[in-house]
């Protein structure tokens, strides 16, 4: 990170993860993960924990959405140790969901942490609150 701030690092982190929803890119979701065991997503009502539960999480969301754009509204970032970050962001969505066409759309806040890996920083968890 030596030129880099972590507010620039967490940017690309989560555009990256962004991209891969928006685009159900498996390879490239996986990508963005430390890997772990421990990585988790909270969603408003489900814990997904270990990196094969997590890629379900992506599989899910496009099982209800044809398409599925994730929006960063803003965000901060710390820096907790050297080698784990705190992200705060705030999104909204664009969705159209499968089956009806129907438009689809949320708001709120997501927090990631980031963990420095011998491949840079990736996301190890996620909690997301929409309205």
């Amino acid at each position: 990170m030596a030129d880099e701030s972590i507010l620039d690092v967490a940017t690309v982190v989560v555009q990256n993860y962004c991209d891969a929803i928006r685009d159900n890119d498996a390879e490239a979701f996986r990508a963005v993960w430390a890997g772990e065991a421990a990585d988790t997503v909270i969603s408003q009502s489900t814990l997904y924990k270990g990196p094969a539960r997590v890629r379900e999480f992506l599989g899910l969301l496009h099982q209800m959405y044809d398409s599925i754009e994730l929006l960063n509204d803003g965000l901060d970032a710390r820096l907790l140790t050297p080698d784990v970050a705190i992200v705060v962001f705030r999104y909204h969505t664009v969705c159209t969901r499968a089956g009806t066409g129907e438009p689809y759309g949320i708001a709120g806040l997501e927090t990631q942490v980031l963990k420095r890996t011998s491949g840079g920083w990736r996301i190890a968890h996620i909690q997301y609150h929409g309205k």
